[in-house]
């Protein structure tokens, strides 16, 4: 027990001893800090973390604590988390660590896999999907069922390139322009029954698209239409409801 102590006694001695080192050395060289900032990050990011660290150490003087600089860092919408190590140099070295983008919302807006809905100052890789009608307020579980049909289709050799939540439900649409309605709930269930559908149809006619529906309990509704939206409507298109899966 006493050489726990002793100890802890010691290392608590020593942790003082070397910030009054660190303190001690920048008072009498007056040295300004310098900005280190480490992560996988574009360069308009490391810029933006940069001007945020400048501005807190004018706000707060070059004696600025690492956690208000963390604070600071951490009201950026982008970054997941930060941590901050300073060397007797004065040198701040700022490790970032951004958030991951699961789909696009519009040019300066994604939404990240633990559904948030953010400014972003990266664009997002373009085999990303869009979103469109997602709730700026949302739990995870609903970005995680979104990545288990994105994924499920990929598995197929299909790609989504947009999710859209209508009234209807979540509305998806393929890079080739095909679409499926999956509604509100059993989201992956139905879009397995709809792929074991979708590699059976005559897909080879680039003049029209396929829509369809799968919210039933058995079985998908699947129409074809236009792909032209400026074409006139095939009145004779029928509706098909494919059954026996």
């Amino acid at each position: 027990m006493k050489t726990l102590i002793r100890f802890s006694l010691g290392l608590m001695i020593g942790m003082a001893l070397t910030a009054s080192a660190i303190y001690g050395y920048h008072f009498i060289y007056d040295y300004e800090p310098s900005i280190v900032v480490n992560g996988k990050l574009t360069d308009s990011e490391k810029l933006a973390v940069a001007e945020t660290v400048i501005r807190e150490v004018d706000r707060s003087g070059r004696w600025v604590s690492s956690l208000g600089l963390t604070e600071s860092l951490l009201e950026l919408p982008w970054i997941r988390d930060v941590s901050i190590a300073r060397s007797l140099d004065n040198r701040i070295n700022v490790n970032v660590e951004v958030k991951n983008i699961m789909a696009r919302v519009d040019a300066d807006t994604a939404l990240t896999e633990h559904g948030e809905v953010i400014q972003t100052m990266r664009e997002p890789p373009s085999y990303l999907p869009t979103v469109q009608g997602y709730p700026h307020k949302q739990n995870s579980t609903d970005v995680e069922t979104l990545k288990k049909v994105r994924a499920k289709f990929a598995l197929a050799g299909e790609w989504v390139s947009l999710f859209e939540l209508t009234e209807e439900g979540w509305h998806i649409t393929l890079d080739t322009g095909h679409s499926v309605l999956l509604g509100d709930r059993d989201l992956v269930a139905r879009a397995g029954r709809f792929l074991r559908i979708y590699r059976d149809l005559d897909t080879s006619n680039e003049d029209t698209i396929i829509v369809a529906d799968a919210r039933y309990n058995h079985g998908v509704a699947v129409r074809t239409e236009p792909r032209d939206a400026d074409s006139p409507s095939d009145s004779d298109v029928a509706v098909e409801t494919v059954q026996g899966e």
